[in-house]
């Protein structure tokens, strides 16, 4: 009876023309798909899911663990998911699909825990210094000079970004190993293609984060070195994946 009840709201849906509502994602960062509503008692039910569906139709990667997805979407575009859930009688008690777009990375990630850039804002005081007053034009012209200097040096710090590098294989499926890992520790890793010139190979970096500031990414490595005990390192990301 619940399955019959379940097509007949699928039907009325459908014949409403309504469209899917899209959740936007970012490229190469790990997404969780699983059931809202089943996913507190998932121990009572079975999740059949079908592999994701990415741009062109494409068929994408896809890790199962417990009653949920887990996918990292490589190109920008739409993304569809379907899933089926049964009870003990292997009876089909809901479908569910799940609409993501893929977009490009523009934001910071780093562990699931309080954001430690917000931590470091509320400890830093702001203290203005009181300005000198000069009476020579010729100073004047020094400090203006030196103030364009600064601002110059410090708008291109801000231009620097920083991630954690915790590995690179040759392998795709060892890099995806250690993603899994990561994550499985509440961790937001993601993958990055990377090519070598000098051997002519393609290598996979598993890496966290974005950060503006080389201290603040300095504090979530210690974080995370303390959780996986194996030694990472900081990389300057290209302007392009800013």
């Amino acid at each position: 009876m619940q399955k019959l009840i379940h097509f007949a709201i699928l039907l009325v849906f459908t014949a409403c023309g309504s469209s899917p509502d899209y959740q936007e994602i970012m490229v190469n960062k790990t997404v969780k798909v699983f059931s809202q509503d089943y996913h507190n008692d998932a121990e009572n039910y079975t999740f059949k899911w079908e592999p994701p569906v990415g741009p062109s139709k494409m068929v994408v990667p896809f890790d199962l663990k417990n009653d949920m997805l887990i996918f990292s979407p490589t190109l920008e575009g739409d993304y569809q998911i379907h899933l089926s859930i049964t009870d003990i009688s292997d009876e089909v008690i809901a479908q569910e699909m799940f609409y993501y777009r893929a977009i490009a990375e523009t934001i910071e990630v780093a562990i699931a825990k309080p954001n430690p850039e917000e931590d470091i804002a509320k400890q830093i005081s702001t203290v203005q210094k009181p300005k000198k007053r000069t009476k020579a034009k010729t100073k004047n012209i020094q400090q203006s000079k030196t103030s364009k200097k600064q601002t110059k040096k410090s708008t291109n710090s801000n231009n620097v970004h920083y991630t954690i590098q915790v590995a690179a294989w040759p392998s795709l499926e060892h890099a995806r190993l250690d993603q899994l890992k990561l994550i499985e520790e509440g961790m937001d890793a993601y993958i990055q293609r990377h090519y070598r010139n000098e051997d002519d190979q393609v290598w996979y970096r598993v890496r966290i984060g974005n950060f503006k500031s080389k201290e603040n990414a300095s504090i979530v490595q210690k974080q995370i070195e303390s959780i996986t005990h194996a030694e990472t390192w900081l990389d300057i990301l290209p302007s392009g994946q800013k």
